[in-house]
């Protein structure tokens, strides 16, 4: 059978075609170059009929996952539902035999993580919030368990980009700020007295953490707390670490297989504690809403009981323009010797992958060596703000010679402590990286990581994502050529071709 799932919505649309067997995945951002771009109503994302090279009369389902109150027409929804059949009352859908379904925001998200794993215990979904509001729900057995919404939940990520963005004057797209957030807190400074205060409070009660008259009881000045307040978003994040892990003990336990998604699971830090007690906790790279049209076409297979999708060469799936030859052993190489001699590369591989960060097909890369690596990136390439920290791509076989860590992290979900010698360019202030471990089967990826091991005796680089500050990953590469124009990149590999100045 063949299926479209579909995100319209605020931001980040996507969608996901599969003919049963292969899924294609297409996030038009990449192609319009409008970094979270979404199509805001129900026709504009039939334009992905040409990229994904699907006829919709032959479409079998179609799984929706949209905001209601954009659509007054389709009804109301109801907390506890999980997805109902819609008639679309405008052309072409109007003539369409197939099923239409509304998926619950959440649903979907919990849905999304089967090609990790397709036989979980749980699923959690935290978010800004979804449908009807929702800021958490959680599944068991695929049914939905329990939920919350914003008025009794707040959502701890929209803590971080509005109250703490304005109260750190932080600036940017409201959907990253959250993200920055993360980041800025590592500078700030653990206030005792205040998290002291706060402890008592448990995760339903989460709304009180983020009063931050407490913290100026604790301080006894309002004036002087106005000048501490990146040590009060330290301190709340801190405390929200241990909030999420309580609240994931006390509905699980630790033998479970657990997913979890949503905006939220984007949080390094969290990620990092609950991974620690929950070795089976399984995140997907596109766990915020560009993973939103994967779970609707799950939702599809499983209500139509059809075969496992192939999961083959994930998450390198984005339907983006791919190089039409790879790089061979000379080029790859020479990129090693380039960035042994202290070179930023631009590096353009295969498909693009899904979620927001480079796994080693859309990247740009250093020697971690560089000492003040990350300010030239963040100041000359990226163009971003300088305390942004930046992710090391290590060979699995070697992660343990550098970090505090077991298992694997290939999608840079988790901080990780380094073990004995700090690199300044990969190292954030409180000496953690978010590490990606690469393995032998991401072939020119780990072949030049392998090159650049033999050169310098480091089986890592400096990683992150081929664009420019407020722009999507290159998925053209126009998009990459333009990157080396407009910035310090030194050079840029597109397959198996060298660009430079």
């Amino acid at each position: 059978m063949k299926f479209l799932g579909v995100r319209v919505g605020e931001h980040d649309s996507n969608i996901t075609y599969t003919d049963g067997v292969v899924c294609k995945y297409f996030k038009p951002e990449r192609t319009h170059q409008i970094k979270h771009f979404a199509y805001n109503d129900i026709f504009s994302w039939l334009e992905s009929s040409k990229v994904l090279n699907f006829k919709l009369n032959e479409i079998d389902a179609i799984g929706l996952v949209l905001d209601t109150y954009q659509f007054p027409w389709l009804g109301e929804d109801k907390p506890e539902e999980l997805y109902r059949t819609i008639n679309i009352p405008f052309q072409p859908f109007d003539s369409l035999k197939c099923p239409i379904f509304k998926i619950d925001h959440h649903y979907a998200h919990s849905l999304s993580s089967w090609m990790l794993a397709d036989n979980s215990d749980i699923d959690f979904v935290f978010d800004g919030y979804g449908d009807l509001y929702k800021s958490c729900s959680v599944f068991k057995n695929k049914k939905l368990n329990k939920y919350y919404d914003l008025d009794q939940v707040y959502s701890f990520g929209k803590f971080l980009s509005d109250e703490c963005a304005k109260l750190l004057n932080v600036k940017g797209m409201g959907i990253d700020l959250a993200g920055k957030i993360m980041a800025l807190q590592s500078y700030g400074k653990l206030n005792k007295s205040f998290l002291n205060s706060i402890s008592k409070y448990s995760f339903e009660e989460s709304k009180n953490i983020y009063d931050i008259n407490l913290f100026v009881d604790s301080i006894g000045s309002k004036i002087v707390a106005q000048h501490q307040i990146i040590d009060f978003v330290k301190t709340v994040h801190n405390r929200m670490e241990q909030v999420y892990l309580d609240f994931f003990t006390k509905e699980t336990n630790e033998k479970n297989i657990i997913t979890y998604s949503g905006g939220i699971a984007q949080n390094i830090c969290i990620n990092t504690k609950l991974k620690q007690k929950f070795t089976n906790l399984v995140i997907p790279p596109h766990c915020a809403d560009e993973g939103l049209s994967l779970g609707c076409v799950e939702f599809m297979r499983q209500y139509f009981k059809q075969p496992n999708f192939n999961t083959d060469n994930f998450p390198f799936w984005q339907s983006d323009t791919c190089p039409k030859e790879v790089a061979s052993d000379k080029v790859i190489k020479k990129t090693a010797e380039l960035l042994a001699q202290g070179n930023i590369i631009g590096w353009y591989q295969g498909f693009g992958e899904i979620g927001p960060r480079a796994l080693g097909h859309r990247s740009i890369l250093m020697s971690p060596e560089i000492k003040n690596g990350k300010a030239i990136i963040n100041e000359k390439v990226k163009h971003r703000e300088d305390y942004r920290p930046f992710a090391a791509s290590i060979k699995l076989n070697k992660t343990k010679e550098y970090f505090n860590w077991e298992g694997e992290s290939p999608f840079m979900l988790y901080s990780v402590k380094f073990k004995d010698k700090i690199f300044n360019s990969i190292s954030h202030i409180d000496n953690t990286s978010r590490i990606q471990t690469v393995k032998d089967n991401q072939d020119s990826f780990y072949r030049l990581l392998d090159e650049f091991e033999k050169l310098t005796g480091l089986p890592m680089l400096l990683n992150t994502s081929l664009n420019d500050n407020g722009k999507p990953i290159a998925g053209h590469p126009n998009n990459a050529i333009n990157l080396l124009k407009h910035s310090d990149l030194n050079y840029l590999i597109i397959g198996n071709l060298i660009f430079n100045k």
